[in-house]
Parts: C-alpha cells; structure tokens; sequence
C-alpha cells in the first residue's frame, strides 16, 4: 500500500524522471540519425546538468574499431580558442592585462600593420573575432589534391614561430578592428602568443596548470579522424589546435564556463559585439543568443581535418552539452549544433 507520503515522493521524482527517459530517448535517436546522414564513424554526446553527467555513445573510435568511451580522445579544434579566452580574462580580472590593450604591447619591435587609420588592434578584438586579420597563415590555398590533408598537416607543422611572425608583419588590415565578426585562426594564434607573454610561460605550462591538472582530465586512447571523403585523416600539432581531449574531461570543462559566480567565466560571456536587434552577441570567442523564453545560449564549435565538435551552454538552467565526432564535413557542425538544439528542448 503506498502512504501519503510516498506518493508524495513518487510524485516529486516522476517529472525528473520522465525528464531523464526524454533527453535519453532523444540522444539515443539523434546519435543514430547523424551517423547515418553524415556517414559517420563515431560519435559521443555528454551533457551535464546541475553537476550531474550523462554520456552517449555511437560507431567506433576507428573504422572496425571499438565504441568509443567517455575516455576517448577526440581533436576539439576552435573550442580550444574559449580556453585561451578563459586564460585571457583570468589575467585581466587578476589585473595582469586589460582587455583594451594594444596588442602590440606584448610584441617585440615595430608593428604599424597591426592598426587601421589610427584604431589599433587591441586584446579584445583578437579574443571576439573582430581582429580584422586573416583566416589563416600559412596560406595552404595551393595545395590541391590532398586526401586526408597530410601535406597541409606537414607545411603546418613546419611552420613555427618566428614563421608566423615573420608573414604577421605583411599583413595589412583592411578594415578598422572591432568593427566586424569574422573567423580567424590568425587571430586565435596571436593570442595564445600574447597570452604566453601576459603569464611568463609557455602556454602548454598554462594549460596543465590551469586547466588540465585542476580539471583532472584524463584522455585515453586517440580516435582516429577522417576527412569528408571518408580516408583516415592527418592529425595536427597540439599548438596548432590539435588538442585532443576526452568527453568527460570536456563536460568538466563545461562545468567550469556554467560557474559564472568565477569572474574570469562571467568576463569571458560577455557581450562585446552585438547584432542590430541585440538578441545575439559575440562574448570572447563564444557566440551568445538570448533565447525567446528567457535564459541565453552560448555555442562554440570546432572543425579539424577529421573531427568536428560543438559546445552549448545554457547557464540559466544549469545545462552543457558537448558533442564530439571524428568526422569533418561542411555539415556535421551545424547537425551537431542541431542534436544540442533537440536535447536542450526537453
């Protein structure tokens, strides 16, 4: 016979309950829907709400590999660059930098290239894509015919930095800084060189120290990547955003951007560049939208020669949602984004 009050209990935990069945029903149905039309190899879905962590995950590590796991090292790509953010605005609320900085206040010699009729370019146009600077350097445009893109992986990993330095100082700017969004691993790169400089240390020593060690991640085994054609593709340097990380040391990371009591998380979320209608806005290097219902969603993502990715944040609820696959298509970020999407609505 149940009593009064175990229905009552019953009655409290069944909407979480249902909640649970729901989101898991969801993942298990949008991981085999994008598998089948990215012709995926692997996939894992975590999400973490309120601290508590659930994980999903699809296809192999490797084609006639094992399933992947929560200890799976996937490349993460430009969600790296939140991390470099992270470290920036950790320096500016520690007062080392500010984030109104010329940039070329941490660089050795004369820079006139890096400023447009007068407007230099400061730490915050680098750290919210307004730099103004190109997409990439080198610039591998010329290599044709890459299965796998392992030349390009090469000429990357050839290319140091007094290399980047060198074809920095041709640049030209050809508009004002801060006045338009635009990708730029240039402008990505530049930063983790400014960062290395604000902290005294290589930025791998940052990283251990601020991020990896605390976080405790942990990454197993390495995933293998495959390119849009399907052949197994290159991997790139660490530096060179190669960064390879698990889903359980990601949702830790999510953990940590949905804590914005810390005023380095809370400084990185906000608004630097807004649309017209104000209803989305770029924070450092996270892209923000107000949702209709209140609340906001933050969205990074990254893409590799053969792994795409994406993060979404919901801080008002609580919520991150990480997806990893080892698959690079024009379309598997937007599908990714899309499976966040579904997740989050229930």
């Amino acid at each position: 016979m149940l009593t009064r009050a175990g229905m009552a209990m019953l009655l409290l935990a069944t909407p979480a309950a249902a909640q649970r069945a729901s989101v898991d029903s969801v993942a298990r149905a949008a991981g085999a829907d994008y598998l089948a039309a990215e012709q995926g190899v692997g996939l894992s879905i975590g999400i973490v709400r309120n601290g508590k962590v659930s994980t999903w995950h699809f296809g192999s590590i490797a084609k006639g590999g094992p399933a992947p796991g929560d200890a799976a090292a996937y490349e993460i790509g430009s969600i790296a660059k939140t991390i470099t953010s992270l470290l920036l605005a950790r320096a500016v609320v520690a007062g080392k930098a500010s984030l109104d900085d010329d940039v070329r206040k941490y660089l050795d010699g004369d820079w006139p290239n890096l400023a447009f009729e007068g407007e230099p370019m400061r730490l915050l146009h680098l750290a919210n894509m307004t730099s103004a600077l190109p997409d990439n350097l080198p610039d591998l445009s010329a290599i044709k015919d890459d299965p796998g893109r392992f030349r390009m992986a090469r000429a990357i990993a050839a290319y140091d930095k007094g290399d980047f330095l060198a074809d920095l100082h041709k640049v030209s700017l050809a508009r004002r800084p801060g006045a338009e969004v635009a990708h730029s691993n240039v402008g990505a790169q530049l930063l983790i060189y400014v960062v290395e400089r604000i902290y005294g240390a290589p930025y791998e020593t940052l990283l251990a120290r601020e991020i990896e060690k605390p976080l405790g991640f942990a990454a197993g085994a390495a995933v293998t990547g495959y390119d849009a054609g399907g052949v197994a593709a290159a991997t790139l340097p660490r530096e060179k955003f190669g960064w390879r990380y698990s889903l359980a040391d990601m949702l830790r990371y999510a953990a940590l951007q949905l804590d914005e009591k810390d005023p380095a998380v809370a400084l990185s979320h906000k608004g630097t560049w807004f649309t017209l209608d104000k209803k989305t806005w770029v924070a450092l290097n996270w892209i923000v939208t107000a949702l209709p219902g209140g609340g906001r969603q933050l969205r990074t993502s990254g893409g590799t020669f053969g792994f795409s990715s994406v993060i979404q944040l919901y801080p008002e609820r609580g919520l991150g949602i990480v997806l990893l696959a080892n698959r690079s298509t024009p379309t598997a970020q937007g599908k990714l984004s899309e499976i966040a999407d579904r997740i989050a609505s229930e």
